[in-house]
């Protein structure tokens, strides 16, 4: 087992994916309660029962956060706490730590050899595991150090003061899926879209139910690794989605992108509707059209099954990768993506 040496850089409580700071535009009446699949900004204070902050989105350099109620970007209890509020509503409740993060896991509780961590780690250091896992560092002896993954609120009561500031209805907002080899820098390059509203990397396509990595990775499974796209239609195209789809994977190459090699690196466009389905065709024909001679392998299929990754890959690039260096995620950016981290 690996480590990161540095600290994790320190995260939101409540999310996953911290906010850009784009506010989107209020397409609903203000009166219109916000429901499961709409996509909102809020702003948040998350206090212990001590009375203590534990995370604002009200303070200097903080932006609201934004995600899709009922999408997994945050814990159960904030996707209650901002259902059935109008734009401009606020909303004051306590969460359990069974809708929150959980209660403390004893076999979350690791041990491993000193001579295999990082230099000089310290009590309440934060390191990351090989497999991106997050981990704090509770004891430091003469030769093991004990890890704690379970999260730093793991068993904790949390209180959330959340306002309701844009809300984007459900109805605008639709889902696409692409395979283009590993699915950390494309899903990276997704959510830098304007118009995308949340990102999700998962296993598509393949014979066996809710896969682990590893399986998948076996090759046994038939599942390609893809990223799963919610995107508001009225601010990006289906189209416009293909071109950077497109831009993220080698067409010729089969069964392999970059140094990935394996059927779960296939590149694929899985669509969600007929109408996704000839648009791809179309773009497929163009593309083949403007490279003669060249065979694309690059397949098109209906999508026939679609299963959530593990956590620790959601936004893998964003949150730091595997040096713990996260990369810009905010739209419009173009900074050269780092594969890896």
């Amino acid at each position: 087992m690996q480590l990161s040496a540095g600290r994790v850089i320190a995260r939101r409580l409540v999310a996953v994916r911290p906010s850009n700071g784009r506010l989107v535009a209020v397409r609903v009446s203000a009166q219109q309660a916000a429901k499961a699949g709409d996509f909102v900004s809020v702003h948040y204070t998350g206090t212990l029962d001590d009375g203590s902050v534990f995370d604002t989105s009200r303070k200097e350099g903080r932006t609201p956060l934004e995600f899709q109620i009922g999408g997994g970007l945050v814990i159960k209890g904030f996707d209650t706490a901002v259902t059935g509020l109008a734009v401009g509503q606020s909303n004051k409740v306590r969460v359990a730590p069974e809708d929150a993060y959980g209660q403390v896991n004893a076999e979350y509780i690791i041990n491993i050899p000193k001579a295999k961590a990082p230099e000089g780690l310290k009590v309440n250091d934060r390191v990351m595991l090989s497999n991106g896992l997050p981990a704090r560092v509770t004891v430091v002896g003469e030769s093991e150090v004990t890890l704690d993954l379970n999260h730093e609120l793991a068993g904790k009561h949390l209180t959330f003061d959340v306002e309701l500031l844009t809300l984007t209805a459900q109805d605008s907002l639709q889902k696409a899926t692409f395979g283009a080899g590993c699915f950390w820098g494309p899903e990276l390059a997704f959510q830098r879209v304007l118009g995308v509203i949340s990102t999700e990397v998962g296993y598509s396509q393949g014979k066996v139910e809710e896969p682990s990595y590893e399986q998948v990775c076996s090759g046994s499974t038939g599942h390609a690794e893809v990223v799963q796209v919610t995107y508001d239609s009225q601010q990006v195209t289906y189209r416009e989605l293909l071109d950077v789809f497109w831009g993220k994977h080698d067409p010729t190459s089969l069964n392999k992108q970059g140094a990935d090699v394996g059927t779960q690196y296939r590149a694929g466009i899985y669509t969600h509707s007929d109408e996704q389905a000839e648009q791809a065709a179309k773009y497929l024909e163009e593309k083949r059209a403007g490279m003669p001679g060249v065979k694309i392998v690059t397949e098109l299929e209906p999508i026939k099954s679609y299963y959530k990754a593990e956590p620790y890959h959601q936004q893998y690039l964003s949150r730091g990768g595997r040096f713990s260096q996260p990369q810009d995620a905010s739209k419009g950016c173009n900074d050269p993506i780092r594969c890896y981290g």
